[in-house]
Formats: structure tokens, sequence, C-alpha cells
């Protein structure tokens, strides 16, 4: 068992690893590509509609084939198409390939959630968060390198730790013994969870969740890049520090998870991304910003999770459940990369993060009235 969740973190810790690399080089593959903000923000859309279309399609295929699986199909077509996206030198190469990333990266993100939530239901005690914290530090370290390399070397060289990463991971996972028979009934959590309002609510919490941390991800490294010129080539700080909080606090998340229950979590959480998006819109400055960043990875360090875990507490419906939810956040995370780029180049970016902040307040609103009929 302890083999299976080491390699299922590994996956996690794979699956962060590239998007952060892509992350940090964003101000450089945009110089690249001669792509701006608005291209980026029409790329973005669609790369999260293949995102979504993926998850929903693994949630049905995860019903008929073993998540195993298609964790490994997933690894392969992420070590296929991220290199793709390093390489891009023109604004229709950028956007074909954050369309098949899009792709590759749903297909990975639902099956490896699958095959966490069906590990943690065999061990009966909260695990899911430790998972998602590999994930946060790959972020953080990809988005950190990322800058760097695309920075001194060219965006291309991100595509090496890329393969360096999945390959081993891809080989690890498939030398797993097979998964053990119908788990055991989870301890102390046998609430159904319904297929109606209560998955239509998470789902939606998840695409508030999920959109926050798109703008925090692809987003403040063009944001503080702005705020100081002459520190370009750490203007992947924000999106490290934002996930190296998030993987922080997901570390010690499923001890607050036995402690306060997820409803009270989920609440809390949002309350401090709140915070954070209002210091970045709110006070000017590298400084700030880098701070207001990383408490939104603070703050949205144990939603997704959360929502994850009781989206899978019905063992019978925890795919569909998940496919549910993640198309009914798709309506929320489809035109959030839209909705940034157009602001920003309206407005401000300091304005697009306000109404990323009302999104997150009014989630907090929801969650304290609406999930106390789930948890």
């Amino acid at each position: 068992m302890g083999g299976a969740r080491a390699a299922v973190s590994a996956v996690f810790f794979a699956f962060g690893l590239p998007i952060g690399l892509w992350a940090g080089a964003i101000p450089a593959l945009l110089r690249q590509s001669g792509s701006d903000g608005r291209q980026l923000g029409i790329a973005l859309t669609l790369h999260t509609a293949a995102y979504i279309g993926a998850m929903a399609v693994a949630g049905q295929l995860a019903r008929r084939i073993a998540p195993r699986r298609l964790v490994l199909a997933g690894l392969a077509l992420m070590a296929l198409v991220f290199p793709l996206l390093y390489t891009s030198r023109s604004p229709l190469a950028l956007t074909l390939a954050l369309v098949g990333t899009g792709g590759a990266a749903g297909l990975l993100d639902l099956a490896m959630n699958a095959e966490g939530t069906a590990l943690e239901r065999r061990q009966a005690r909260p695990i899911l968060l430790s998972m998602h914290a590999a994930a946060s530090f790959a972020f953080a370290l990809g988005a950190f390198g990322g800058s760097l390399i695309a920075t001194a070397a060219g965006p291309l060289w991100c595509a090496l730790p890329v393969w360096a990463v999945l390959l081993p991971v891809a080989v690890g996972v498939a030398r797993l013994a097979p998964t053990p028979g119908p788990p055991p009934p989870a301890v102390a959590v046998p609430k159904r969870v319904a297929r109606g309002q209560g998955v239509g609510l998470l789902g939606l919490l998840l695409g508030l969740c999920i959109g926050a941390e798109i703008a925090a991800q692809m987003w403040s490294a063009t944001f503080l890049e702005r705020q100081a010129r002459e520190l370009a080539a750490f203007a992947g700080a924000g999106a490290a520090f934002f996930a190296a909080c998030q993987g922080s606090v997901r570390l010690v998340g499923d001890r607050l998870r036995r402690r306060f229950g997820d409803r009270h979590v989920i609440a809390g959480s949002l309350a401090v991304g709140v915070l954070g998006y209002a210091l970045v819109a709110g006070v000017p400055g590298f400084a700030a910003g880098v701070l207001g960043f990383a408490l939104v990875g603070v703050g949205t360090a144990c939603i997704v999770p959360c929502c994850f875990a009781l989206l899978a507490r019905d063992p019978e419906q925890a795919s569909a459940s998940l496919g549910m939810a993640s198309l009914v956040a798709g309506l929320i995370r489809l035109p959030t990369p839209l909705y940034l780029g157009f602001v920003a180049a309206a407005w401000s970016e300091e304005v697009a993060f306000a109404g990323i902040a009302l999104g997150l307040a009014v989630g907090a609103v929801l969650a304290q009235r609406g999930l106390a009929r789930i948890a």
C-alpha cells in the first residue's frame, strides 16, 4: 500500500512540473511566439475547453477502464505534447499546443484523482491532500525554474526536465501490483453525495477555485514583470510562492480535514483566497504581489482536494460524480482565461484580479450556506 501511495504521489508531482515550467516561461513564450495578452486569453480558453472535455470523457472511461491505465495514458500524452508548447513560435502554434496540453492534462487530472480517492478509501483515512501537495511543490519548482531557464537559455530547454520526470514515473506506475479487491467502507464518512444539487454545488466551488488558481498560475508572471522590469528573470516567483504555500498547507491539510471537517476547511480557505487577491489588486509593487499570490496559494490549497474527496465518498458513483462536477466547473473555468486577457487589456490586471476576489467571496458564501447539506 505504501508503494502505491508513493507512486500516485509521484504522478501528482509529474503532473505539476510541466505546468509550472510553462507558467514560469509565459513571458518568454509570448515574446517567442509573438502573442499578446488577448491572444493568450483566447488560447487559454481553448486550452481550458480541451481540459474540461478530457476530464468529462475520462470520468466516463474510468467507469469501464481502471484509472491506473488512464494514468499511464495521461503521462504518455503529457510527454508528447508539452514539449510542443515550449517550442511554439507563432500565436497559432501556441494555441494548438495549449489545446493539446489541455487534453492531456485533463485526462491525467481526472485519472490521478480517481486513483488517489480510491487509495484513500482503501486506507480509510484522509491522504488525498498530501498527494496534491506533491503537485503544488512540483508546480512551484517548475514555475521558478521555468522563468530562469526560459530567460537564460530559451523556453525549448524546459522540455528536458519534463521528460526526465514523466518517463520514470510512468515506468514506476506500470510496475505497480494490481489494484486490490473491493475497498472497505470509509471510516466516519458514510454519507452519500447526491448527484443533483450537491454535485452541482461542488462543481461550482471547483470552478471558482480553479479559476483563481489559473489566474495565479498563468497571469502572475506577466503581472510581476510589469511591476519590476529589472526583476524579469524572477517573474515566476509569484507562481512559485503560490504553489509552494499551497503545497505546504496541503502537507497538513489532511489533519485539518480530520479536525474541522471538509465544509469548514473549504469556507475558511476561500476567505484567505479573497484576502490574497485583494492584496494583489489593491497594493502595488513586486513584493506585495508575491505576498498576495502566496496567500492565494494558502487559500486554495484545500478546496479542490476536499471537493474531490466529497464527490468520491460513494464508491459506486465516484467517477460519474467527478465527471459531472468537472462539467459544472467548466461553466466558470472556461471563460476565466478569456476574462483575464480581455479585462487586463481593456482596463488593467489589477481590475481582473479584483474580479477574481469577488468570485471567491461569492464562493465563500455558497460554501457557508450550501455545503452543510453535503458535508
